[in-house]
């Protein structure tokens, strides 16, 4: 017998999936706490495929089930949930459908399309409905985490191409963000730094910029009435033909609050964990892309703009391809690093001092750590003046990141010293 549709804010328990894996469930219970507990099948396995490293116990198999939250979820899930004005703009998408401020009732909405390859679902095989009346138009279900004003799209194949909103259940391939009133040329600021982090050898998705024109039907809530180009990026959790890809930001893999994405932990935390988790390699890598960061004046890598993919069979992690990768200090001139990075985080404190800290606390040979230091910055100096995609960035935006390139490349290059 077919279950009656409900409201996200009368759904009381949802089931969590991994791809087609139920991994464990979440209970709204009275005084609205929200209650995680694992499946007895998966909890057997040890946690295989992984949900997270946060669940992992130091001894193996998982932890304990964490304890209910009162009007929140437990930080993995938080996680997965939009943000700030991208998340006032969900909440005003789903109006009467979703409470302001209550996590359950989002994450019950936007369950079926999350980041990677969880899926959240009510138990007992109801649905979820997001519209008032059948003559209603269907409403979009997508969350990307994060505070950008982004949307998850899909190309249109046949005549008259374009892009727009996936619905339902169905998968957007790409990641649309659009220009802001704030950040003039932020789109293309991205884009040439991501073209950048591709020409020095750093795994970077598939990325072009577009024109709001090209979109059929954004919602107005979503969109930032901002001149300028979208930048549309490839999603690297999903497979070319919309199979899900496993994901997890490292607020999640510490089980931070979104809140506290700037304070949770610091660079040789997730330099530590990566070496542990993966490999002294992958560690160095991330050391390289920090590098980029500093030298291209980048202050907004935080515990959520790092992330590790789980691939094949979701038994291991390996270091996700770099994203979010643009310069602040054009918009920002007194930025900083969003994280400590041995013990400062001020861009021109980043001296041979900083780095001999953060190898330490990294538990990383100190030599490799200097090498991909002034490997990188050697690399960006070769690149960034001749890369084509300079050409894109606003004057006035590429003037701030050249001065800054310029004044960190001898700061950075003090770790050759002996």
């Amino acid at each position: 017998m077919a279950q009656t549709p409900l409201a996200p804010q009368a759904i009381q328990s949802l089931d969590v999936f991994l791809n087609t894996l139920k991994v464990g469930v979440i209970v709204r219970t009275p005084g609205d706490f929200n209650a995680f507990s694992f499946e007895d099948d998966y909890r057997a396995t040890g946690g295989s495929p992984i949900l997270s490293l946060s669940f992992r116990a130091a001894t193996g198999g998982l932890r304990k089930d964490p304890r209910p939250v009162s009007g929140a979820l437990p930080a993995f899930f938080a996680n997965l949930l939009p943000e700030d004005k991208l998340r006032e703009a969900m909440e005003k998408h789903h109006a009467g459908a979703v409470r302001p401020g209550n996590d359950f009732d989002l994450l019950a909405a936007l369950g079926a399309d999350l980041p990677g390859a969880v899926r959240v679902l009510p138990s007992d095989g109801t649905t979820v409905t997001l519209q008032g009346n059948a003559e209603a138009t269907p409403k979009a279900r997508f969350s990307l985490a994060g505070v950008q004003m982004k949307l998850s799209v899909m190309k249109n194949t046949g005549k008259g191409g374009g892009l727009t909103l996936p619905l339902d259940d169905s998968q957007g391939q790409y990641i649309a963000k659009f220009p802001s009133t704030a950040f003039p040329g932020v789109s293309e600021n991205e884009f040439a730094n991501l073209a950048l982090a591709a020409a020095i050898g750093m795994d970077v998705p598939e990325r072009e910029l577009v024109e709001k024109s090209d979109f059929d039907g954004i919602p107005e809530e979503f969109d930032t009435l901002s001149e300028g180009k979208v930048l549309l990026i490839r999603r690297f959790d999903r497979e070319q033909e919309g199979a899900r890809i496993h994901i997890e930001d490292f607020a999640q893999v510490f089980g931070v609050y979104p809140s506290r994405k700037y304070e949770g932990a610091a660079y040789h935390d997730i330099a530590a964990a990566l070496n542990e988790a993966i490999s002294p390699a992958a560690a160095l890598e991330f050391v390289r892309r920090l590098v980029l960061a500093a030298i291209t004046g980048n202050g907004d890598m935080h515990l959520k703009n790092w992330s590790l993919i789980y691939r094949g069979d979701g038994a291991a992690p390996t270091l996700a391809p770099i994203y979010d990768v643009l310069s602040t200090v054009p918009y920002i001139p007194a930025d900083s690093m969003a994280l400590s990075l041995g013990g400062e985080r001020s861009f021109k404190a980043l001296s041979v001092a900083r780095w001999k800290a953060f190898a330490n606390r990294s538990r990383l040979p100190e030599p490799a750590v200097m090498q991909a230091v002034v490997d990188t910055v050697m690399s960006v100096n070769e690149k960034w003046e001749n890369l084509p995609e300079r050409a894109v960035i606003p004057e006035a935006v590429l003037e701030r990141i050249d001065a800054h390139v310029k004044a960190m490349t001898p700061i950075l290059l003090s770790c050759s010293e002996k």
